[in-house]
């Protein structure tokens, strides 16, 4: 059976191809953000001129940032996630307890 899983795994190659893909798309969603995000601001500051440097590390904060944020919200959707079970849980068993189930 570990033989035919050998030999059905995929060439160096294509998994390079595919880890490349994936890593170009982490840095161009940020690189965007970036972007997007200086474009409004030199909009707003005409006058101004900004570093193109600035691209790069501003979408890789803006996207660390919703990352955390959404990380917290996931937290809070886990622990109200995880209260409502206790309760049904324990209402479950009150009712066993007073064979009302």
């Amino acid at each position: 059976m570990n033989i035919l899983l050998v030999q059905e795994t995929v060439s160096g190659k294509s998994l390079d191809t595919v880890v490349h893909n994936i890593l170009t798309f982490l840095y161009f969603l940020p690189h965007q953000l970036g972007l997007w995000i200086i474009k409004i601001l030199q909009q707003l500051f005409p006058r101004v001129v900004f570093s193109d440097n600035l691209v790069d590390p501003l979408g890789f904060l803006i996207v660390l940032t919703l990352f955390v944020v959404l990380a917290r919200a996931a937290q809070k959707i886990a622990w109200i996630i995880v209260c409502l079970g206790w309760i049904l849980l324990f209402i479950r068993i009150l009712m066993i307890i007073f064979k009302l189930g």
